[in-house]
């Protein structure tokens, strides 16, 4: 294979919660997942919608917010161990997320790129927009555009994806090599799709299958 090109996907990927989740499950108030979950999946609503209409119910501001989800916020093992190793080869990384860009910024170790969401708060509610001088086409998926980006800054990788979740599946299923986290939502839907996907619990087993 080409020398990899990593898009990693972040909640419940590089953590092993979600982040957002964790934020919506305190601070939202209904049922997020009865009420804002089903236009998503019937893709009646794109994943920025989805991420700013949940913000928008959140009424904490993020020093406040960072405080709540540190003490959950567990990266998966082996990540850090992993960028070491891209760093050392010369193979880009880059952190591909439907998050926010203020705990993604506490939450990764130091250098590590990434394009996410932005949110702002007004110390009363959330507005959730593009990363700055992001250009997204009408009706392109977010990460798909992240992936294009990156192949353009990368000439030559092949593009290795690792993620777990529904809205992973448009970018990962365009990637040369997908690492799905075991039992996921991702994994359920490159099997459906007869999509070829290593499954894996740490970020160690990822390391060892590119090296190897």
């Amino acid at each position: 294979m080409q020398p990899p090109l990593l898009a990693i996907d972040f909640d419940g990927t590089i953590t092993v919660e979600d982040i957002t989740n964790i934020i919506w499950d305190t601070h939202v108030p209904f049922d997020w997942r009865a009420v804002l979950m089903p236009p998503s999946r019937a893709g009646q609503v794109t994943p920025l919608e989805l991420i700013g209409n949940g913000y928008r119910e959140v009424r904490v501001p993020p020093e406040a917010l960072l405080d709540e989800v540190r003490p959950h916020a567990r990266l998966r093992p082996g990540f850090e161990a992993l960028v070491a190793h891209a760093t050392a080869r010369g193979w880009p990384l880059h952190v591909v997320s439907h998050g926010l860009g203020f705990y993604l910024r506490a939450l990764l170790p130091p250098g590590v790129a990434f394009t996410a969401f932005e949110g702002v708060f007004d110390g009363d509610h959330w507005s959730v927009t593009l990363p700055r001088g992001f250009a997204l086409p009408a009706g392109k998926d977010f990460k798909v555009q992240v992936l294009d980006n990156l192949r353009a800054r990368h000439p030559g990788h092949a593009v290795v994806y690792v993620g777990d979740g529904r809205l992973d599946f448009p970018a990962a299923r365009l990637c040369e090599k997908i690492f799905a986290v075991r039992d996921s939502t991702l994994a359920r839907l490159c099997r459906e799709a007869g999509i070829a996907c290593s499954e894996f619990d740490r970020f160690d087993e990822v390391t060892a299958a590119l090296a190897a």
